[in-house]
């Protein structure tokens, strides 16, 4: 199980959860808090560095189709012609 590192709020908070399960987090670059065994910190953290990996991912499988949709208009995640672009690459 590897940690995670996530940052948030343009910098100012970076929270690291350690693979020994540890869990702390820095305010612009500095220790700022130990929040171990707070589970909703660590777990909100988790979920956003998976949602993170997943946008890339899929903004990768789209390729082209996507560059060309962003110069159109912003393009959400909840963009029905997203979904369905992702469901065709089967993501």
């Amino acid at each position: 199980m590897s940690g995670v590192n996530v940052t948030i709020c343009d910098g100012k908070y970076t929270v690291i959860q350690e693979p020994t399960g540890g869990t702390r987090v820095l305010r612009y670059g500095e220790e700022w808090r130990d929040v171990t065994g707070d589970n909703v910190i660590g777990g909100l953290a988790w979920e956003l560095q998976e949602a993170r990996e997943k946008i890339v991912k899929l903004e990768g499988e789209l390729g082209d189709a996507y560059t060309e949709l962003r110069k159109q208009r912003p393009i959400s995640v909840f963009d029905p012609v997203v979904w369905r672009r992702a469901k065709e690459a089967k993501l």
